[in-house]
């Protein structure tokens, strides 16, 4: 069975308002970001939600209903801390939205600076308001968060991420500069969290010789099943519908469904 997570104060608010009108909608952003801020846990931490939404939008019916929609990658040093949101469109991963709290209030991170979340673009997202109004600190593997108006908003699956990353750069308000020029490497591709490509594991290619445990083996190189592979291409979307379909990591944390009356096991 799925828990039904409702974070108290702003946050709670926030998510009946995200259709608000603008104005109040910036005073209750603000308001959540200064709750999240001092809800940050002390100490380093980094963790990895996926997240599921209703395919049309809105609420869905159950959790059943939902489908990926994205994934964020939070890093934490409290009070500061980093979210990279990536949306899910068009079967692909998309560049991420960063986010960066510097211990005194968020920004919206980019190539060209940074800007305070309230006064950005996806401040009116309603994805990504849902996103920070979710728990900063500690929360299950598997979480449902209620609509307002009843139904389903979301299915989030949390995962530990690696917690030895360089503060330095993680909680940077600007992008490193190398020669007068901006580094490619820079803010928006801080964790590895958007590579979704499938990559063969046939080992060195032209090599006709493999050393394995038992010894040295003799083995005939394929250039043509070689080609084949490297012209595959998997979607985000199909990777993660086989992931959830097979029960990996992260979606092993998702409840069992209940077996029909009548099905062998």
């Amino acid at each position: 069975m799925g828990i039904s997570i409702t974070w108290s104060g702003a946050g709670a608010l926030l998510a009946g308002a995200l259709l608000a009108a603008p104005l109040a909608a910036q005073e209750d952003l603000a308001s959540l970001l200064a709750e999240r801020q001092q809800s940050v846990p002390r100490g380093k931490h980094s963790f990895e939600e996926t997240w599921l939404l209703p395919e049309g939008g809105g609420a869905a019916p159950n959790a059943e209903a939902t489908r990926f929609a994205g994934r964020v990658t939070v890093y934490q040093e409290g009070p500061r801390e980093r979210l990279e949101i990536r949306r899910a469109a068009e079967g692909r991963l998309g560049e991420p939205i960063v986010i960066v709290s510097d211990g005194r209030g968020y920004h919206l991170v980019t190539a060209v600076g940074a800007t305070e979340v309230t006064a950005s673009a996806p401040a009116g997202d309603p994805f990504v308001r849902l996103i920070l109004a979710g728990p900063p600190g500690e929360a299950p593997t598997h979480r449902v968060v209620s609509a307002p108006g009843g139904g389903v908003a979301a299915v989030v699956l949390r995962s530990p991420g690696m917690p030895a990353f360089d503060s330095g750069k993680a909680f940077e308000l600007k992008l490193p500069q190398v020669g007068g020029g901006l580094l490619k490497s820079g803010l928006s591709s801080f964790s590895a969290a958007g590579n979704t490509q499938v990559v063969a594991s046939a080992g060195a290619r032209g090599v006709d010789q493999l050393r394995t445990a038992n010894g040295t083996i003799s083995v005939t190189p394929d250039p043509d099943a070689v080609r084949w592979m490297e012209a595959q291409d998997v979607s985000a979307i199909e990777f993660e519908s086989f992931k959830q379909e097979e029960r990996l990591k992260p979606y092993d944390a998702l409840p069992k469904s209940p077996a029909l009356p009548g099905a062998s096991s």
